[in-house]
């Protein structure tokens, strides 16, 4: 398991991000508010095929979090949640929890269907989170990496994967997660 600081205080920060109701510890509960704010801040309906993607994704993600801690009491804290986030970003098979998590929101975002995301699309995507719209252009510029106006579903997994590797510790990719 990795122990670079960065990449540990970026899950720090992602800690804070998910832990909603400040009691020191991230829940299955935390990630539902976060899946709320995704299906509400698109006018999704709880059942709608999107809605329900996003809802797997993090329900898988969390299973894999969860599954690294001996006690099963359905809590993580700070430390235990880095270390499950180290653990599960760095797995290597076929279904790697924290990639498919980025391949849900990426369907999310991608609301005409049409495999890339416009920097409209982001937007809206950014305002769910409650993030400022020149803050969200600019990460949107980083994700698109190639300059052509869209995100690609291979950029924004990239920036994902860039967050949850990569020595940047203000990767844009973290919106991929709800850091915003």
């Amino acid at each position: 398991m990795s122990t670079n600081p960065q990449i540990a205080a970026r899950f720090s920060d992602l800690f804070d991000v998910l832990d909603t109701d400040g009691d020191k510890s991230v829940t299955w509960d935390d990630y539902q508010r976060l899946v709320d704010r995704y299906v509400s801040g698109y006018g999704l309906e709880a059942q709608a095929p999107r809605a329900l993607a996003i809802r797997e994704a993090y329900e898988v993600m969390w299973r894999k979090l969860a599954g690294h801690k001996e006690a099963g009491d359905g809590r993580l804290d700070r430390e235990e949640f880095v270390a499950a986030m180290q653990a599960a970003s760095e797995d290597r098979s076929r279904s790697n929890a924290a990639e498919a998590v980025a391949e849900a929101v990426f369907d999310l975002l991608d609301a005409d269907e049409d495999g890339r995301i416009s920097e409209e699309e982001f937007l809206v995507y950014a305002k769910a989170l409650g993030a400022e719209e020149p803050g969200a252009r600019k990460r949107f510029a980083h994700v698109d990496t190639d300059g052509d106006a869209f995100v690609s579903r291979e950029e924004f997994v990239l920036s994902a994967r860039r967050y949850l590797f990569g020595d940047d510790i203000d990767s844009p990719g973290g919106f991929v997660f709800g850091v915003v």
